[in-house]
């Protein structure tokens, strides 16, 4: 009996130790995996986020979606980026397939907190990077969305509750990784032209706008002015006074530009089409109706002035279209400098389509130059005194009016080369603010130019005041009558 108890005396003893030494190997291992590296985060003993933000205080400044709000995408539409992971992290834009996927969510923003109110956005996109130097976030290793005032707001995982909202940024997708990258700016490019200076641009535009209407009515009123070069200069300048409306009207009362800008990229493209197709008519007289002694009849005419309305028109709708679909502003770049490349590349469908009219223009009005220096070896001018045979291979009156035509579309192409020139200088080359507002000022004043060179210096006076007396809206002396004859 005696042996049976110490027996069973042992077996205890030696369960008690089983389960004190398994009771510490749990603690040696709790202990262990509670160790932590240099390189690794506190392991927090709350959730990563809070579920609950009502103990918290809600921020005073809370995102709010208005007409205004857009996702921006630093590529246009069909590229995105390709970095270089280099030292300066250069993103430029290419060709792709992919598309960005990014999450707009609606929130209420609290003290260290984020209440989801688990609604999904769509925002439209607004195109370019605005930073000059930034920093580079990627949805592999940084949490990042887009709330519903377009606003990104980029989160810390591997912390509780930190976060920050950043206004100035865009999203992409990297072209060969497919990964979504954020560029957050550390410096923005900011305005550079102030509200005063814009307005006085635009009341220039508005002087300019009587001066064009001006000059497309009487080019277009009056039959001694109706021909293929008065219907195209009145179609042109209505072109301008047009887009300069628009313009005006856009910065003055703080329209949207985006709706507005691309109507007045076609009008402003427009113009400088129209004006192609000005010098292409004078060359075509001097090559073709003087040189060869072929008048324009009715068929003639009509013919050339469809095929300047389909040039002018279709291919300002073209690029303007063009524009769209890629998701770029349609304004043009006036009051824009190009400081980013994402900058420069929101004219591509403006900047260089007007450089390329410009050289075509004068390409052409070289050519009527040497078409007029090869009528004059021929003696055409002698033809219009009164001693000497007009030569049958040219109408003299003719020959004056395109050879007076010819110097006036010259000097306007002098004045608008001039300050394309300028444009350029100040876009891709950024400089001081004086030297762009004074350019658009000058841009701004065309109108004027129009009007000094096509009536004044043309000396269409007479014909006007014959006209508004024929109407019986004028008295004219008899001795004014008698100049007119």
């Amino acid at each position: 009996m005696t042996h049976k108890i110490g027996t069973l005396f042992l077996l205890l003893l030696l369960l008690s130790l089983c389960t004190a030494g398994e009771l510490e190997s749990k603690k040696d291992l709790t202990t262990l995996t509670n160790v932590k590296t240099e390189n690794e985060y506190i392991k927090s003993s709350t959730n990563q986020f809070p579920e609950n933000c009502s103990q918290r205080e809600k921020c005073k400044t809370q995102p709010i979606n208005t007409r205004n709000s857009h996702l921006r995408k630093c590529c246009p539409i069909g590229e995105s980026l390709s970095i270089a992971h280099d030292d300066q992290n250069r993103a430029m834009c290419v060709s792709t397939s992919r598309n960005v996927n990014i999450k707009v969510i609606n929130v209420t923003l609290y003290d260290n907190c984020i209440e989801d109110m688990e609604s999904e956005l769509s925002l439209p996109l607004e195109i370019g990077n605005p930073c000059n130097t930034s920093f580079l976030y990627n949805d592999e290793e940084d949490l990042f969305l887009v709330v519903q005032d377009g606003s990104l707001l980029v989160m810390d995982p591997y912390a509780n509750d930190t976060y920050s909202v950043e206004k100035k940024y865009c999203i992409d997708v990297e072209n060969s990784s497919g990964t979504t990258y954020a560029i957050v700016c550390i410096t923005a490019v900011e305005d550079h032209i102030n509200r005063s200076q814009i307005v006085i641009v635009a009341i220039l535009m508005l002087i300019s706008i009587p001066c064009l209407v001006l000059v497309s009515y009487v080019h277009f009123r009056i039959k001694e002015l109706k021909s293929v070069h008065g219907m195209t200069l009145s179609i042109m300048s209505g072109c301008l006074a047009t887009g300069y409306f628009l313009y005006s009207l856009v910065h003055i009362f703080k329209l949207d530009e985006r709706g507005f800008g691309y109507a007045v990229q076609f009008f402003i493209l427009s113009y400088y089409f129209w004006f192609f197709c000005l010098c292409c008519n004078t060359s075509f007289n001097v090559w073709i109706h003087i040189s060869l002694n072929k008048p324009k009849t009715q068929l003639i005419t009509y013919l050339y002035m469809g095929s300047y309305c389909s040039v002018s028109f279709i291919g300002s709708s073209i690029l303007v279209i063009l524009t769209y679909q890629k998701g770029l502003p349609g304004m043009p770049s006036y009051f824009i400098q190009g400081y980013t490349e994402s900058i420069r590349e929101s004219q591509r469908y403006f900047i260089p389509p007007v450089s390329t009219l410009l050289l075509l223009s004068f390409f052409v009005m070289a050519g009527s130059f040497f078409g007029f220096q090869k009528l004059k070896r021929r003696g055409i001018p002698l033809a219009s005194k009164q001693d000497v045979d007009i030569s049958p291979l040219c109408n003299i009156t003719v020959y004056e009016e395109v050879k007076k035509d010819a110097k006036c579309i010259s000097l306007l192409g002098l004045i608008l080369i001039s300050t394309w020139l300028l444009e350029i200088v100040t876009f891709y080359s950024p400089g001081p603010q004086i030297y762009l507002i004074l350019m658009d000022m000058v841009n701004g004043v065309q109108g004027v130019f129009v009007l000094l060179i096509f009536l004044i210096i043309r000396r269409r006076r007479r014909i006007i005041f014959r006209w508004w007396s024929d109407r019986g809206s004028l008295v004219l002396e008899k001795l004014e009558l008698e100049a007119f004859n």
